[in-house]
């Protein structure tokens, strides 16, 4: 892996690059920052199961231990070979100096976050209510 600094949507950071395996961050770890994906394709785990695969440039990951001040909830591992933005700033920050940046993270975890339950709630067999 090999680290240079870079910028995406206006927000420095460090550009990185993982080779097919790598582990970019575990479940448990600090979380001291987010990823913005470049190229490549992440895959998030918890435990044995596959949460989720990231693989659509531009996508903000691993940013709600950043928010909620906690430890990163999943583990992610390049799929493919892969580069990535990695920011580290505090959430204070990201809304003070990057409203623009702020707004389509908030809009992204809502999408995401509507995603989820509408998965959930085709899983359970029962319509989405309305």
């Amino acid at each position: 892996m090999t680290d240079q600094s870079n910028v995406a949507y206006g927000v420095a950071g460090v550009k990185k690059y993982y080779s097919i395996g790598d582990t970019i961050t575990s479940m448990g770890d600090p979380a001291d920052g987010f990823y913005i994906l470049l190229t490549g394709k992440i895959g998030v785990y918890k435990k044995d199961f596959t949460v989720a695969e990231v693989n659509t440039r531009g996508t903000i990951f691993g940013e709600l231990g950043c928010i909620l001040g906690i430890p990163r909830t999943a583990t992610l591992q390049a799929v493919e070979p892969t580069s990535v933005l990695f920011v580290r700033m505090t959430v204070n920050e990201l809304v003070e100096k990057h409203p623009e940046f702020a707004k389509k993270l908030l809009v992204d975890l809502a999408d995401r976050l509507t995603r989820t339950t509408e998965s959930w709630w085709a899983v359970s067999g029962e319509p989405v209510p309305q």
